[in-house]
């Protein structure tokens, strides 16, 4: 049985297509009312309300370098051995008050000695056979005035002298350098001051001093009656520092206290960083005083202050920008949008930088670029203020 095709249907056509297009027209319509809404808010000039502002205010500025160290005593003295061996004995405890050539530690004497004790019996047989040689030499030496002995043998008999002198120097040198030895299997203090010992047993091996590695380090001798700071300055920061500059310190486990120092050394040389390899300069910051709960190894932080005012007009550094010539500005509020103003800067700490021209109090600048701000912006420097010209700051 044949099929037929379906009828065409006018009346159902037309009411889909006129459904479809409502369907279009609603989106349409409701795409206009979100922007009209929200696009100028996201987009348009809206967003410049947006921008985070900040007044201009009077502030008190530092400029500061901000260094970390270790406290250390000013004079101490580091124990390492001259010889290797085993640790036999440990006379003292750590943190207790030694004096000068005091005992510390003793190390194992019992090779040494047994080859002292063999080398002065060759001592004594030497003597002897220098004493026989001797003895030879001199009834040879009678016998030659009077014609009895050969050349050869009187010649002969001096040779066997001067060996046997050798032999005996030798093992005098020998033992002289056992002994010697043997004084430093005993360490002691080099001078009055407050043990430091490292964690240290009986039975421990150490190494002398004269290795490769440097030798163990057993712990220091300190006098922690003057405590310092060594830190570490970069090239660029290190001219601005000189011996005798004041510099704050605080040490970290306690936050609440502030010390002062004074710096009493900046190296002449410079070294290179263990964390990024950059050249730093040793400086050491003498403590004015110290407190019984300071102890060496300690971190600390350093701050010194190069220059400082009070008073100021200033804003955030956030909100200074710098073209391609250097010249900063900022971007002021001007009715419902921003003006680019060039300025003048003084001194900056962390947080605020000082503004000498370009900007007066309570004025409303932007913190972040304005997004109508796009490129390299072409402004020219201001021009100082007469007060301005003669110093930019004050020193301390």
């Amino acid at each position: 049985m044949a099929s037929h095709p379906p009828k065409f249907r006018p009346i159902a056509f037309v009411a889909r297509s006129l459904l479809t297009l409502a369907i279009f027209a609603g989106i349409g319509w409701g795409g206009r009312a979100l922007w009209l809404k929200f696009g100028r808010g996201l987009f348009g000039t809206q967003r410049e309300s947006k921008i985070p502002t900040t007044r201009v205010k009077p502030a008190n500025i530092s400029e500061e370098i901000i260094a970390v160290g270790r406290l250390r005593a000013v004079f101490s003295t580091e124990l390492r051995a001259e010889i290797s061996g085993r640790i036999t004995k440990i006379s003292v405890k750590d943190g207790e008050t030694i004096k000068r050539a005091q005992e510390i530690l003793k190390l194992d004497q019992q090779d040494i000695l047994t080859q002292l004790q063999e080398s002065e019996r060759n001592i004594e047989a030497s003597k002897l056979k220098m004493g026989r040689a001797k003895r030879e030499f001199e009834r040879q030496t009678n016998l030659k005035q009077n014609g009895l002995v050969t050349l050869k043998d009187f010649e002969e008999t001096r040779t066997l002298l001067s060996l046997a002198e050798n032999e005996a120097a030798v093992y005098d040198a020998r033992a002289a350098n056992l002994r010697d030895k043997l004084s430093k299997t005993i360490i002691t203090a080099a001078h009055d001051g407050t043990l430091l010992l490292r964690d240290l047993t009986e039975g421990q091996l150490v190494t002398s001093a004269a290795s490769t590695s440097g030798g163990t380090l057993l712990g220091e001798v300190a006098d922690l009656s003057a405590l310092m700071v060594r830190t570490n300055i970069n090239e660029i920061d290190v001219a601005r520092l000189k011996v005798g500059d004041v510099a704050r310190v605080r040490v970290d486990s306690l936050r609440n206290m502030m010390l002062n120092g004074e710096i009493k050394r900046i190296a002449t040389v410079a070294s290179e960083s263990t964390i990024d390899r950059t050249r730093v300069f040793p400086v050491d910051v003498v403590l004015d005083e110290t407190d019984p709960r300071l102890r060496p190894g300690m971190s600390a932080t350093v701050m010194f202050t190069l220059s400082h005012v009070e008073n100021v007009t200033a804003v955030p550094l956030s909100a200074v920008f710098a073209n391609a010539d250097s010249v900063r500005y900022v971007f002021v509020r001007k009715n419902e949008g921003f003006e680019v103003r060039g300025i003048d800067i003084g001194i900056a700490d962390t947080r605020r930088v000082q503004i000498i021209s370009g900007l007066v109090l309570e004025e409303e600048i932007a913190v972040m670029r304005p997004i109508e701000f796009t490129g390299e912006i072409p402004i020219a420097k201001p021009a100082l203020p007469p007060k301005a010209r003669g110093s930019r700051f004050n020193k301390l």
